[in-house]
């Protein structure tokens, strides 16, 4: 539905909320290039290959909608026993472990495979349970005698892994699990592989895990998951897709490990300016189908909104952001329309954000990135002490879009719009 007043408009752009089920019907724009095309043919041309795919792009660039998108597709649907999970919702992005991702991935296949009435045999519960109670017992979780394998197996995935669940809430329980099962890594790995031919037996179907939000924890935790833990997380027989923060293809390290995992795509930025600065047209009606998509253009001025269209950097989600802050900024000051005084309000409360976050050292490489259209020294393998410190800026700039990547046949980069008004 169209929002027809800013109140309505306020909600249609929800920064949060990726694009799912009607709202992905109703408001999906589409995109070109599109690295989703080449996953889903990977992903339907060998649905028996346990593929690991890393999917990345910048934070709000489209990532969760494009994977929604890809999980709906009917022939992915037929095809797979999708079991997709957010970070977020499962786990601590700030506490994270491979560890953690494994157990997980354990737990939402079991709990999918149940939801879709796949039969688990007897043994396969026994053998689970047998090994999951005394891990669960430390952590406070109480057997009861009279309950069946399959029926601890679902209270104990319940009460472990989801948005209240102690592997997401608790420190405590984290780190128990993490020390009791770094040793029988594989076995995790079994139980996934014995699951997933579950799956293949009862419904002729595949499975595919999807892990969104992978973006979410720092780039340090990023390097721990993808760098030292690879081995262990490409293991599981079944095709899973990981989302990744797009700071780890400028390390040094990323080539090497790539080739652990069946590929690596990149979901660009939409362009609204060409590399010398002029404006992009076709990027700038791709931002505009957006927004009119949600709301009648006639509660936005057309400069508004070409300007928070410039401000916006081509990044889908400081599109929504810029946008609801403009809505209800305008409700503030009693209007019925978005205009170019309200639009420049909008932008000064994310150009703060920035102010606060910036050192001096960010300063530094966003002058360079700004003068030469490239991030080339971060691909630096061997490197001065006095050079790690710059790197470090660099890949924080990626992660926190202060800095952003345009991809076609020659890729560039330049400094957020925003940002760029502090320098």
């Amino acid at each position: 539905m169209i929002a027809r007043n800013l109140d309505e408009a306020y909600l249609a752009f929800d920064p949060l909320k990726p694009l799912s089920g009607e709202q992905l019907q109703s408001y999906y724009v589409s995109r070109d290039p599109n690295p989703i095309d080449r996953i889903r043919a990977i992903l339907l041309g060998s649905p028996d290959t346990p593929d690991k795919i890393l999917f990345t792009g910048h934070r709000g660039c489209g990532k969760s909608t494009e994977l929604n998108r890809l999980l709906t597709d009917p022939d992915i649907q037929r095809t797979f026993l999708v079991v997709p999970f957010s970070l977020a919702d499962m786990l601590d992005p700030l506490d994270l472990g491979y560890v953690d991702l494994l157990i997980a991935v354990e737990a939402g296949l079991y709990r999918v495979a149940r939801e879709n009435d796949v039969e688990v045999s007897e043994d396969l519960a026994r053998l689970l349970a047998d090994f999951w109670m005394p891990q669960s017992e430390p952590v406070g979780f109480l057997k009861k005698g009279k309950d069946s394998p399959l029926e601890l197996l679902d209270r104990w995935f319940e009460a472990l892994v989801g948005p209240y669940g102690k592997l997401r809430l608790e420190a405590a329980s984290r780190e128990h699990l993490r020390r009791a099962l770094a040793s029988t890594v594989s076995l995790l790995i079994t139980h996934i592989a014995l699951l997933a031919a579950t799956v293949r037996s009862k419904t002729g179907r595949s499975v595919l895990v999807a892990i969104d939000d992978l973006d979410k924890p720092d780039i340090a935790t990023a390097q721990e998951l993808f760098y030292r833990h690879a081995t262990a997380l490409t293991q599981p027989p079944c095709k899973i897709l990981y989302t990744i923060p797009i700071a780890l293809l400028y390390t040094a390290e990323f080539r090497p490990v790539s080739r652990n995992f069946s590929g690596w795509f990149v979901l660009p930025n939409i362009k609204v300016y060409h590399r010398d600065g002029s404006p992009h047209e076709a990027g700038r009606a791709v931002m505009q189908e957006m927004v009119q998509r949600r709301m009648d253009l006639r509660l936005i001025t057309p400069e508004a909104l070409d300007f928070l269209i410039g401000m916006s950097g081509g990044v889908m989600r400081e599109m929504t952001t810029l946008m609801q802050l403009a809505c209800n900024e305008a409700r503030v000051v009693g209007k019925h329309q978005i205009d170019l005084p309200i639009a420049q309000k909008a932008v000064a409360f994310i150009r703060n954000e920035y102010l606060r976050s910036l050192r001096v050292e960010h300063y530094q490489q966003l002058r360079l990135v700004a003068r030469d259209k490239q991030v080339r020294e971060i691909h630096r393998i061997q490197r001065r002490p006095e050079e790690e410190e710059s790197e470090l800026a660099l890949l924080e700039l990626l992660h926190n879009l202060s800095v952003l990547e345009y991809c076609n046949e020659d890729s560039w980069w330049d400094v957020h719009p925003i940002v760029a008004t502090l320098l």
